[in-house]
């Protein structure tokens, strides 16, 4: 808990230019998602460099931003051949690196672009949900006001009443409490904002809500176990209070996808899309 006000300032900082940033226009929000996978590359090559993985920090920079734009449609490929290009690339790269491994600095490669450019890309899909074309906004309010809900109510939850670990091998403060307060005020969000995405019906929101709570601990969990291979307690100092980039941008690597698929579909459902 004595990280709480650092943690309160910071995200008082952070908050309203996100929000103006996703209020004006979605080129704003891959500028800012495109600095953000550039800071994550750094550290996510110094967790890497610990485990001999040692792909150069602005190759896993270029191959999350080449991915992540093919996704977007900022890349003049569609994606599987832009998939192709960049592992061709790594492939190559690497055969001609002095101190370099094929295989190890392939994988590296590969594995930051998804997981730093594919994944967390698809929250600019959501501008497009429902058919909403400039007012697709809002449908990133509710996805991202789901994942902090999930995030918020894991810290509240677990920080006050945590008593039963959840996997101290991965995660030792994490607990069963935070979970479940994590998957309540994730659900609790999604049902009563869910007017912000056209014809998301109630079951939807609560399908939405407790998956999305469940994404957002699993994203923590497997960042986790990636910092508990590196033997450090926090991916960087980016974020004050929070830790690193990687720290604040976890939970929504894997929400980002299903949240999506998910409200895509179910919009395209209320619209009688198939």
């Amino acid at each position: 808990m004595r990280d709480l006000p650092k943690r309160l300032l910071t995200a008082l900082l952070l908050i309203p230019p996100v929000f103006l940033a996703i209020r004006l226009d979605v080129r704003l929000v891959a500028l800012l998602l495109a600095f953000v996978i550039v800071l994550g590359a750094r550290e996510l090559g110094r967790l890497m460099r610990v485990r001999g993985l040692d792909a150069p920090t602005w190759l896993l920079a270029v191959g999350a931003l080449w991915l992540g734009g093919a996704h977007a449609g900022a890349v003049p490929l569609d994606l599987s051949t832009a998939g192709v290009v960049l592992a061709a690339f790594a492939l190559v790269l690497h055969l001609f690196r002095a101190a370099g491994s094929v295989l190890r600095g392939t994988a590296a490669v590969l594995f930051a672009s998804v997981y730093l450019g594919l994944m967390p890309a698809h929250i600019l899909d959501l501008y497009a949900v429902g058919g909403r074309g400039e007012e697709g906004y809002w449908t990133v309010f509710y996805g991202l006001a789901l994942v902090w809900g999930a995030d918020t109510g894991a810290y509240a939850f677990g920080t006050l009443l945590g008593r039963h670990r959840l996997w101290p091998r991965v995660s030792p403060s994490k607990s069963w409490e935070g979970v479940g307060g994590g998957v309540a005020v994730s659900t609790i969000v999604a049902v009563l904002l869910g007017g912000w995405v056209p014809g998301l019906s109630i079951p939807e929101r609560l399908a939405a809500g407790g998956i999305v709570g469940l994404l957002s601990l699993l994203g923590d969990l497997v960042e986790s176990s990636m910092k508990r291979e590196a033997s450090v307690k926090d991916s960087g100092r980016a974020v004050p209070g929070h830790g690193g980039i990687l720290d604040r941008l976890d939970s929504l690597i894997l929400s980002a996808p299903f949240l999506s698929y998910w409200l895509s579909w179910s919009a395209g459902s209320a619209r009688g899309i198939p």
